[in-house]
């Protein structure tokens, strides 16, 4: 059995929740689902900053990772998303810990960088 998932993340959508179906269920207020190419294979789901942030998950039988944040962390994860590229995730079946991050990239490169 392979202990990690990793993955390229090459396209994504955005969806955020209204209302709740059940009572006294914590629903995120956000997610993000990440594809590689056409496979669903991440969703990140944002929770309510005040409350607990359910553990990360992996679902064997859709062989689909849920990685949980507050939903503080949402913009940061969406700048990445937005404006880097190459994007990758890993997720750590064992230790039930998972990341989003950036290619390597050289230090100091900037968006605007100017000449003077």
């Amino acid at each position: 059995m392979e202990k990690y998932i990793d993955s390229e993340i090459t396209e994504y959508w955005i969806h955020f929740q209204a209302g709740e179906l059940k009572k006294n269920h914590i629903y995120p207020q956000a997610m993000i689902k990440c594809y590689h190419e056409d496979d669903f294979l991440l969703q990140i789901n944002f929770y309510p900053d005040a409350k607990s942030v359910p553990p990360n998950h992996f679902d064997k039988k859709k062989k689909l990772v849920y990685l949980r944040y507050p939903m503080s962390m949402y913009i940061n994860i969406m700048d990445i998303l937005r404006y880097e590229k190459p994007i990758f995730f890993r997720y750590n079946k064992a230790l039930n810990v998972g990341f989003v991050r950036t290619g390597k990239e050289p230090v100091g490169e900037g968006e605007y960088d100017a000449d003077f």
